[in-house]
């Protein structure tokens, strides 16, 4: 877990991004579970109700071409559109994001194009507060902010093993080190 950094940062302890990967099988399993169920209501209303069959018609002709089920499709098409956009939107979140705790403080690279890095030195952290809903807390996620001592904050989005990444985060910058140069020979 730890090694040499480059440009004298002192030894990585942790590096890691906004890990999302179990919100694409969740969210493509609601969006899968919704477009069952959407589908499912849709054709039975479609064959068994009077007034359904006017509504949720079982094909659409179009200049000759006939499309079964438009309305089902349709339907199916937007939810898989919504999740295609969530994934997206978790893609660029994870693309946006980088965080690096070395020994000497922690580093914290956020934007694409525009990058900005910000450092939290050991002599200005404050604390490190877990945030955990219950939305996260189901997969095992969580924020952390980081507080420095002028009253700025920074949010760890969505960091897997939070707990254990909170400690070391304390451990590391509650305790810096210490380095001591000998005095150069005369």
């Amino acid at each position: 877990m730890s090694k040499p950094a480059i440009g004298g940062r002192g030894k990585l302890v942790w590096s890691g991004r906004p890990s999302v990967s179990v919100f694409y099988l969740l969210y493509g399993v609601v969006a899968l579970a919704l477009i069952a169920l959407l589908v499912g209501l849709e054709v039975w209303f479609s064959g068994y109700a009077s007034i359904g069959a006017s509504i949720f018609p079982r094909s659409l002709a179009l200049g000759g071409v006939s499309i079964p089920y438009p309305i089902e499709i349709a339907t199916a098409a937007l939810i898989l559109l919504v999740y295609l956009g969530e994934v997206v939107h978790l893609a660029l979140i994870r693309a946006r994001h980088k965080y690096e705790l070395y020994e000497d403080g922690l580093y914290v690279d956020s934007g694409i194009l525009n990058l900005q890095n910000i450092f939290v030195a050991p002599m200005a952290f404050s604390d490190a507060r877990l945030v955990m809903p219950w939305s996260l807390r189901l997969v095992k996620r969580a924020n952390i902010i980081v507080d420095a001592n002028d009253n700025r904050h920074f949010k760890l989005l969505l960091i897997e093993n939070p707990i254990t990444v909170q400690n070391l985060i304390r451990r590391t910058l509650g305790h810096p080190v210490v380095r001591v140069e000998s005095p150069a020979p005369p």
